[in-house]
């Protein structure tokens, strides 16, 4: 399939997901959630940002493996923006739940609900035992969902911070989804039409943007389900 009928194919399966459709993020758009079920389910969101320094690693490691030097430079540009400088995601995912009254080592010990669980489970899985590129493809469509102004994460640091009365610094987990998730994405689906250019690689590549449309919506499954004590998932 010539390239950019593949990516545009991608895309179709990314619409038929909507993100911005999940109870999580229409519940604090249309103000159903309060502010306490909230920071029940960012701390479900750390659970989840914790593990990307393991996600990450094993993608980076696998480029190297693969010689797929030019992934490899898209990876390590994200990798950087996730956990270089002077805060990582999960130090400012931190802030969130200091607001809330809620210290790291309560939230190291919180359980997993269970799509929380499922989607740590997926998305480590996909790094670790596919290749680079897959990890990439998993990550690439879901991210410019989320990403870009008057996206989900835009749309959702503007409740949070005007109607629900969180600080910008607690929020700031949203502010930056909607700054980098779509650099993020468009880098990861440039290299998806550079090198997923034959059936075989195509094929792989599909599999994992399904997989992480699939992970990704458990991930916001499992805020919901540690808010409501509820073991409900998204029909979508």
């Amino acid at each position: 399939m010539a390239t950019d009928a593949f990516i545009e194919e991608l895309w179709r399966y990314t619409r038929e997901v909507p993100m911005g459709e999940h109870p999580w993020f229409q519940g604090i758009l249309q103000h159903r959630w309060s502010r306490e079920q909230i920071i029940l389910g960012e701390v479900q969101h750390y659970l989840r940002i914790r593990t990307n320094p393991i996600f990450f690693g094993y993608m980076a490691v696998n480029a190297v493996n693969e010689k797929n030097y030019e992934l490899m430079e898209t990876i390590l540009e994200n990798f950087m923006e996730e956990l270089g400088g002077e805060r990582t995601h999960v130090d400012i995912m931190l802030q969130f739940l200091e607001e809330g009254g809620i210290s790291r080592d309560t939230a190291d010990r919180a359980e997993p609900a269970p799509g929380t669980l499922a989607a740590i489970e997926m998305i480590i899985g996909c790094c670790q035992r596919r290749s680079a590129l897959e990890g990439v493809a998993m990550l690439a469509f879901v991210e410019s969902q989320l990403g870009g102004a008057g996206k989900v994460s835009d749309k959702v640091y503007r409740e949070l911070t005007g109607h629900y009365g969180f600080s910008p610094r607690a929020a700031e987990t949203y502010r930056l989804h909607a700054e980098e998730d779509e650099g993020h994405g468009n880098r990861q689906i440039d290299a998806i039409r550079l090198l997923a250019n034959d059936a075989e690689t195509q094929d792989k590549v599909r599999a994992a943007v399904k997989l992480g449309l699939t992970a990704f919506t458990l991930e916001w499954d499992g805020h919901v389900q540690a808010m409501t004590g509820k073991r409900e998932f998204w029909s979508g």
